[in-house]
């Protein structure tokens, strides 16, 4: 059922363009768990962002671009916060006046495809203007991740390593959220700590790129990889590639 949810939120994605090689050491076809040795990421990555008119100005005019929390979706702002803790953990603290991190792609679909292309729709609101910004930054200050499993955060969603995990869990869970009359809208306010620690500790594994389960996750060379960052610098910049939304 997750890998199915996967492949469909993809699926999706891939339909309205939104918003390989490797040595295996392990292959339990059984239970459809494959581990790689970790692929190599290059120490000056290329990546690409789409942003609008009005914020490709700003860029211009003060030579350095952040996020504002006061333009973002303010119904993740949970997940975006988890990934801040996530990134200050991983690639040090966000600098001074940024609040959330930038997102760009690292390989939009798959490692063919890495570029966001232009002829789909949904990048922006469909007559928009808007930028596709190539750009290169260090290794350092970047935290890559699984963009097709980030929506176990955005929707708060257990990410097991296994179905038969995930089906434990879900039991277990479901039954204590029962327990205090709550719909599954209301997840989020039961009152048993460990099960949000369980949960947000599971989504850690969006940041194993080389993780591989038929069941739930693509290998490295499918998956589509996000970006996320603090800062975007003009003289970061490499291309820039204007366009009209579809």
């Amino acid at each position: 059922m997750r890998r199915r949810l996967a492949n469909q939120i993809r699926d999706i994605f891939d339909r309205y363009h939104l918003m390989g090689f490797f040595d295996p050491i392990i292959s339990v076809i059984g239970n459809a768990i494959h581990t790689f040795q970790k692929t190599e990421i290059p120490q000056i990555m290329t990546l690409w962002t789409i942003k609008s008119i009005a914020a490709w100005k700003i860029l211009q005019r003060e030579q350095v671009l952040f996020n504002d929390q006061r333009y973002s979706e303010k119904l993740y702002l949970d997940a975006y916060r988890w990934m801040v803790k996530q990134m200050e953990r991983r690639i040090g603290p966000r600098p001074e006046n940024t609040s959330l991190p930038l997102w760009a792609w690292y390989q939009r679909h798959d490692s063919k495809k890495r570029k966001p292309d232009l002829r789909f729709s949904a990048y922006l609101p469909k007559g928009q203007r808007g930028v596709r910004i190539e750009f290169e930054q260090s290794d350092k200050g970047v935290l890559l991740s699984d963009f097709v499993l980030w929506h176990h955060v955005l929707n708060y969603i257990y990410l097991p390593r296994t179905i038969a995990e995930g089906e434990a869990f879900d039991a277990e869970f479901y039954a204590e959220v029962s327990k205090h009359n709550l719909s599954f809208s209301e997840v989020k306010h039961l009152p048993v700590r460990t099960y949000h620690q369980r949960i947000e500790k599971s989504w850690e594994r969006i940041f194993d790129l080389d993780w591989f389960d038929e069941e739930i996750t693509h290998p490295f060379a499918e998956k589509s990889i996000q970006a996320t960052f603090w800062q975007l610098h003009f003289d970061q910049i490499r291309d820039v590639q204007f366009f009209t939304a579809r």
